[in-house]
């Protein structure tokens, strides 16, 4: 049974998406219980608005793997993609309000090593994973594998921004003008990474869907 599983996923491209973004649901449900347990245990609310981004994206992930059905045409796919593109702005908003508590706070509190592993580990499996998968089915057309691996990608940088300000609070909370100088940059940087994967999402969508409008009208 187990053998079949595996060579499934080897064989199946789809099967094989569909499995990861199982995953995906698992260690994110996961991972956001974690930090608002964190945010509980030590008051803090960079951690609470973490864990509902990661909240979100989850409903994002449910929505994109409920699309990934064959039976769903490619009109209905391209509209799965600008849903996410719109989806993404408001994630954004969650972020920017995080970042700006982030920025703003220059007395970081000492986090116990544990968090800090805990969160690298996550940050750099997820970051992995999704250069992996982004690089390795790059030319796939699918639209809604598209937004999965965008959404992978936008989670990964975002605890990215979160390991950083945890480790400057952990092992530099002498050094306040590095980290002043360290965090705005990435989560500015970052920002501009999710509206730019937004931007990019709504764009080719509506071009897309104009592609398909033409060519029925043609028939």
């Amino acid at each position: 049974m187990s053998n079949r599983f595996f060579n499934r996923i080897k064989s199946d491209f789809h099967f094989r998406i569909k499995v990861f973004l199982c995953f995906s649901f698992i260690f994110n449900v996961g991972y956001a219980i974690f930090l608002l347990v964190v945010g509980k245990l030590i008051s803090s609310n960079w951690f609470y608005v973490m864990a509902l981004y990661n909240f979100l994206l989850f409903i994002a992930r449910v929505f994109v793997f409920l699309r990934t059905s064959d039976k769903k045409t490619e009109k209905q796919k391209v509209k799965t993609m600008r849903f996410c593109g719109y989806f993404l702005f408001l994630i954004n908003l969650a972020v920017s309000v995080m970042m700006f508590l982030l920025v703003n706070n220059n007395q970081g509190a000492r986090y116990h090593e544990i968090i800090v592993i805990t969160i690298a580990t996550y940050t750099f499996s997820s970051l992995s994973l999704a250069i992996i998968n982004s690089v390795k089915h790059f030319k796939q057309s699918n639209h809604v594998y598209l937004c999965a691996k965008l959404i992978s990608l936008i989670s990964a940088s975002v605890s990215m921004v979160t390991l950083t300000s945890t480790m400057l609070a952990t092992w530099g909370k002498d050094n306040v003008a590095l980290r002043n100088v360290i965090l705005p940059i990435l989560c500015g940087f970052v920002a501009l990474f999710i509206i730019s994967c937004a931007i990019f999402m709504i764009v080719k969508a509506n071009l897309d869907l104009r592609t398909l409008e033409y060519e029925k009208e043609r028939k």
